[in-house]
């Protein structure tokens, strides 16, 4: 996720698509510009259907109904994560967190979204459709609240 200038809570990198371009373009897009990362977007995630309503911004900025696309992104390795190159301005900083966190760290929507996505990911069966950011059809992890608790710590000595 990224912190950036113009918000108090964090996002996944992103943004709107351009003319004449698909989602998935647009994510590849978005992640070189704001990441300086270059690679293949081709596994959705999720597909949100945000009404106008659910969000708090004045009306005039408010869409219709906006269609969000969470993509995966795959595991990173050391290499991939040390190429991250921050544009100037706009985002300052990019971590990776414990999905636990996501509620505390992003917006209510946003963090939704993200889990979901991330279940997704794990049930591998395909896209999560959302409506305002809650699985329409919601699994077993979705129930379970699995991965909105923090992982058990393990009080065990370390060998080298």
């Amino acid at each position: 996720m990224q912190r950036v200038d113009y918000r108090t809570t964090c996002l996944l990198p992103g943004g709107a698509v351009d003319k004449d371009e698909s989602p998935a373009q647009g994510a590849a897009r978005e992640l070189r510009e704001e990441l300086g990362v270059a690679m293949t977007v081709d596994r959705g995630l999720a597909v949100d259907w945000v009404s106008a309503d659910s969000i708090n911004t004045p009306a005039d900025m408010r869409f219709p109904g906006e269609i969000l696309h969470v993509y995966d992104g795959g595991t990173w390795n050391n290499e991939q994560i040390a190429s991250i190159q921050l544009p100037e301005g706009e985002i300052d900083s990019v971590e990776f967190v414990e999905p636990s966190r996501l509620h505390a760290l992003m917006s209510p929507g946003d963090a939704r979204r993200a889990l979901s996505a991330l279940r997704a990911r794990i049930n591998n069966a395909g896209p999560a459709l959302l409506e305002d950011g809650r699985p329409i059809a919601p699994t077993v992890l979705d129930r379970a609240g699995i991965l909105s608790t923090p992982r058990a710590r393990h009080h065990l000595p370390f060998h080298t």
